[in-house]
């Protein structure tokens, strides 16, 4: 989200460059109240349309991620070998995608945890 409060800055309001700016800030914002309503989901009981939700929510910071990867990251790349060749370009787009995958992995431990607790207390019930 920071670096789209930064590109608007310096970019300007324009859809022109929507992709770095709007989508970065929007999408982090999404993002973010994903994780949170997923947190205080995970706390409830949880029936059918509970884990429908709670499924929906945590996709967001997954496409989240990806947008990183793929857009920051991926694509930042292709630009700085393509259009105009830049290393510190290339050097970017290899941060972000680490940034994205970090996010990834971070998201998944969460997930994991929060199954294995699951598997844990059917156990105790017995079922």
């Amino acid at each position: 989200m920071i670096y789209g409060i930064f590109e608007f800055v310096r970019l300007g309001w324009s859809q022109a460059f929507f992709l770095y700016t709007y989508a970065a800030v929007l999408g982090g914002v999404a993002a973010s109240a994903g994780l949170f309503s997923y947190f205080f989901l995970i706390s409830g009981d949880r029936n059918r349309r509970r884990k429908n939700l709670q499924l929906l929510l945590g996709l967001l910071p997954y496409f989240y991620a990806l947008y990183i990867i793929g857009v920051l990251g991926l694509y930042t790349i292709f630009e700085g070998v393509i259009g105009n060749f830049s290393f510190l370009s290339m050097l970017g787009g290899v941060f972000w995608v680490f940034v994205g995958f970090h996010l990834i992995y971070r998201f998944y431990l969460v997930t994991e945890i929060v199954r294995q607790h699951d598997e844990g207390a059917q156990m105790t019930r017995g079922g």
